[in-house]
């Protein structure tokens, strides 16, 4: 229960059962499935008789008793009876099928909750046929500050006491490490190794005649200001440092709107190649702030409680905070746990959550930001927590003054 920790990888074991979950076993009804026959047909009705149209997650056994794919669904029912149509609307789905001799699945309460489960049950098994998720492919970055002497913009996979702030995930690795250079670039922030050193223009030295000619082209060419060369000063360098984390929070955007002014008044002057070199700058860096607006909205808005009715007398809840799930856990009954419960969400509210970088907390707040952006609808359910701790607090008191 509680905060999504990375599973044990159990590739190499013979496929007994989904095994354990973060999230609290009252999600989860009676795990069901059947070993696989021939006939098509058969197949179907065994699905009927035996699947239940609830969101869940269904696995394949492939015919080493390995589990060789993990979907999830709304309705387990009609998502597998689609595997055994007469031609399946995906090649893949046939060759799952015929690489199968088993198929079980789990029901778990709610959409958003059986596709945490997914993520979680890829993570673990890390089946053959599964594309997305795996543990061991590309996974989403950071836009980081370093701690040194010359600060500067870092791509990052992992985080680490290197850097003074962090801002991410973002997916799309590849565009973040181009759109982490331009920021270098528009900045004038350097972008070379740490072991450089770093000698600034209000620095004093302790010989005279030390050779101050910066250690690449960069200054040359206007965009960076040589902190390696004493041609600027500590705080004359800090001050762009603190205009590029204003454009990471979003504090200052016009610098977009400035490079797609320049790309247009070099085109116009037919300056192609300098027009080009700004066009990608804008590019890079409007896409990183869309980006980054979209992380923004996602920890203001998902920053609460949601209550989640699994049946008609089973309520589940979700802790949100800054966009991430931080606990999950039945809504609580006795004055006594509400009493608990409303201080930890008082405590959540005022305290910052420590930003996780293992692939699988990276995973999740991924698809708990994408789940609420496909279904807005729902952001209207979280409870603020300081909202909920108080209503968490009135049976409490109202059982007190009973008493």
């Amino acid at each position: 229960d509680g905060v999504p920790m990375a599973g044990t990888t159990q590739t190499e074991t013979e496929f007994t059962g989904f095994g354990p979950s973060f999230l609290h076993r009252s999600v989860f009804d009676e795990t069901g499935g059947f070993d696989l026959v021939d006939n098509r047909m058969q197949c179907r009705r065994m699905l009927r008789d035996g699947a239940p149209a609830l969101p869940g997650v269904y696995g394949w056994i492939g015919a080493d008793g390995r589990l060789i794919y993990v979907g999830k669904s709304k309705s387990l029912r009609h998502r597998l009876l689609s595997y055994f149509a007469a031609t399946p609307a995906d090649p893949k789905m046939g060759r799952i099928r015929n690489a199968a001799r088993q198929i079980v699945w789990q029901p778990v309460g709610h959409e958003l909750l059986a596709l945490l489960r997914e993520q979680e049950l890829i993570h673990r098994w890390r089946p053959e046929f599964n594309s997305q998720g795996q543990p061991h492919r590309r996974q989403p970055a950071f836009v980081t500050i370093s701690d040194t002497a010359a600060p500067h913009a870092v791509f990052a996979r992992r985080l680490s006491s290197r850097y003074l702030k962090a801002w991410g995930p973002i997916t799309g690795t590849s565009q973040l490490a181009e759109s982490v250079a331009a920021l270098n670039h528009v900045f004038q922030l350097r972008d070379c190794a740490d072991k450089t050193g770093f000698r600034f223009g209000d620095q004093l030295q302790l010989f005279d005649g030390i050779d101050d000619r910066a250690q690449c082209i960069r200054h040359e060419l206007g965009s960076c200001p040589a902190p390696c060369a004493s041609f600027c000063t500590r705080e004359q360098y800090a001050a762009r440092v603190e205009k590029a984390v204003d454009f990471i929070e979003g504090k200052e955007l016009s610098v977009v709107r400035e490079l797609e002014n320049r790309m247009i008044a070099a085109a116009a002057a037919m300056q192609y190649e300098r027009a080009a070199i700004y066009c990608h700058q804008w590019q890079s860096l409007d896409r990183l702030g869309r980006q980054l607006g979209r992380i923004r909205t996602t920890e203001r808005t998902i920053h609460g409680v949601m209550k989640i009715k699994l049946a008609p007398r089973r309520e589940f809840c979700l802790v949100f905070s800054r966009g991430a799930l931080v606990d999950g856990l039945p809504m609580p009954r006795s004055p006594g746990r509400c009493r608990e419960l409303a201080g930890q969400l008082l405590r959540l509210n005022t305290s910052p959550v420590l930003a996780r970088d293992d692939v699988l907390s990276v995973n999740l707040r991924l698809i708990v930001g994408t789940w609420f952006r496909k279904n807005r609808e729902m952001l209207q359910e979280i409870v603020p927590l300081e909202t909920a701790a108080q209503k968490l607090a009135e049976p409490a008191r109202s059982a007190r003054r009973i008493a």
